[in-house]
């Protein structure tokens, strides 16, 4: 590992990386309690020179942990289930309200303000990527 991005990973703990897959500004909103379903929203950079495909998300403290996304049509709010999203050579996806998101289903305990959900994000060629999402409050759109 060179030493920039040795010193990028201790400045930036929210930072995750394996290889050529950069995770920034991982986040999941309060919910209220009560609530079985949250949101990880964070931005995905591919540095590598090959398409990298994300297959899923292994999440030890829920029950399920898929990608989805969300749209509008007509009025009507959908959200569906992904079993692949492609990120090509300098691409960055934003996972972000209204649109992708992982979506983590029956937690093992409530959520607390400034607590972490870890989860591992897993690609097709079979490296993961671990993830440490800060809880933040929430705010309108999420």
């Amino acid at each position: 590992m060179n030493k920039t991005v040795l010193i990028a990973a201790f400045l930036c703990p929210t930072l995750g990386f394996a290889g050529d897959i950069t995770i920034k500004d991982p986040f999941v909103p309060l919910a209220p309690k009560g609530v079985i379903a949250h949101a990880a929203y964070m931005q995905v950079t591919n540095t590598g020179d090959t398409t990298r495909s994300l297959i899923g998300v292994a999440a030890p403290d829920y029950a399920m942990a898929h990608i989805h996304l969300s749209s509008e049509k007509d009025g009507v709010a959908t959200m569906t289930g992904m079993d692949q999203l492609d990120i090509k050579p300098d691409q960055t996806i934003t996972l972000e309200p209204g649109g992708l998101h992982v979506m983590l289903m029956r937690p093992s305990e409530p959520l607390t303000l400034g607590g972490t959900v870890t989860f591992d994000m897993q690609f097709a060629n079979g490296e993961t990527v671990a993830v440490s999402a800060e809880v933040v409050e929430r705010y309108g759109g999420s």
